[in-house]
């Protein structure tokens, strides 16, 4: 009796760990995404942007869109760098995803965490975040993004 118990106890945690793994899909994100520094084709009220081309997996193909809207001090160490952040927006023929971006630039570089905030379409409740790094010259930024994007349960 007490070995059924036992077994009993453990096809139910394994059934709830199941269902729990099943709530989210993840998959992994890996693109490409060219960006330039912009004072046209940007939203009204914006004198700046960032307009963008993303070639990626899982549909993450389209174009972006980029302002910051805070800034923070160069640590003392490194008096070349600028930190910032703000929304980006990624629109693609499957969905938009509205993300917050936080990141660093350095004399001919850029690097940034990005986390979704809201999706549309097929990424309506998606979840999770990206990592963009790569080099900025002459007002084009040229970046690898990584990361992962979790679908709801049912997507």
């Amino acid at each position: 009796m007490k070995l059924a118990r036992i077994t009993l106890i453990a096809v139910s945690l394994l059934a709830a760990t199941a269902a729990n793994a099943d709530d989210t899909r993840c998959k992994r994100v890996r693109a490409d995404l060219v960006e330039i520094s912009s004072t046209t084709g940007c939203k009204p009220g914006h004198s700046s942007c960032f307009l963008g081309e993303i070639d990626g997996n899982n549909g993450l193909n389209g174009t972006t869109y980029f302002r910051g809207d805070s800034s923070g001090t160069p640590p003392s160490g490194s008096p070349n760098s600028f930190p910032y952040s703000g929304p980006f927006e990624y629109y693609t023929n499957k969905g938009n995803l509205f993300m917050r971006e936080t990141g660093i630039t350095v004399p001919g570089a850029v690097t940034a965490h990005q986390a979704i905030v809201e999706g549309t379409g097929d990424y309506a409740g998606a979840t999770g975040y990206f990592f963009v790094s790569g080099l900025r010259a002459s007002g084009v930024i040229t970046t690898e993004v990584t990361g992962e994007i979790c679908y709801p349960r049912g997507h």
